[in-house]
């Protein structure tokens, strides 16, 4: 791992990227740089430190009705670190020609849970309407809690990254889960810019698609509110 940055060393390197996490298993490196994570065809055993995302969930989380009009929503039950791994966005894997098909069914049904995988090209889409984990009731903020990386593991397509969300700050115990539907992150370098998540719409009355959305009002209470979530 001391040579991780080389190419040729441990799956960051030989990935031609920095190695993400430090000791404790905290992501270093900025949102939108990938995140190669050791696999098995590593000699290292299940505790290495280049083995976060794949570990699944580490805290004790639940899921809650929200009293303000936004439907369901997770919130953590244990104190979280800045920059831990909470969750993967989970669902089916679907083309992007799908997505749209059935984008216009969610619509109508005043629901849809669409994320586009779009770190290198607008291919594939993940659907957790009907497969999927906690981070389905995951509620958006305008100033969230959460922060989207794409992560490669197992498989080295970078059209099919996983989705992984870190804390961006230390969250209490008892505190509602967030990410930014809309996220767009800072460029620093040109892999960055392909990093922008494009998200259906997660749950409670709001409608979307992959493609076409309306101005769908913000409900999150954040100070930093756009007042629109699209």
């Amino acid at each position: 791992l001391a040579e991780a940055t080389l190419a040729g060393g441990c799956c960051p390197g030989a990935s031609h990227n920095r190695f993400a996490y430090n000791e404790a298993g905290q992501v270093r490196i900025r949102a939108g740089l990938p995140i190669y994570e050791c696999n098995s065809r590593c000699r290292c055993g299940a505790e290495c430190p280049n083995r976060v995302v794949q570990r699944g969930i580490r805290y004790d989380l639940c899921i809650f009705r929200t009293g303000d009009g936004r439907g369901w929503g997770v919130r953590t039950l244990q104190r979280i670190r800045k920059n831990s791994f909470v969750m993967e966005y989970v669902g089916e894997i679907i083309t992007s020609e799908e997505a749209e098909r059935r984008g216009q069914v969610y619509d109508r049904q005043g629901a849809t849970y669409l994320f586009d995988l779009d770190y290198v090209e607008d291919v594939y889409t993940v659907d957790a309407a009907h497969y999927g984990n906690i981070s389905h009731f995951v509620n958006h903020s305008c100033d969230p809690n959460l922060q989207v990386y794409n992560v490669f593991i197992e498989n080295l397509d970078q059209r099919l990254p996983r989705i992984a969300l870190f804390a961006t700050r230390p969250i209490r115990a008892g505190e509602e889960l967030t990410f930014d539907y809309n996220m767009h992150v800072d460029p620093v370098d040109a892999e960055s810019t392909r990093m922008d998540s494009n998200f259906g719409l997660v749950g409670g009355s709001l409608g979307g698609s992959p493609r076409a959305r309306g101005r769908i009002e913000c409900k999150c209470g954040a100070a930093s509110c756009r007042k629109f979530l699209f």
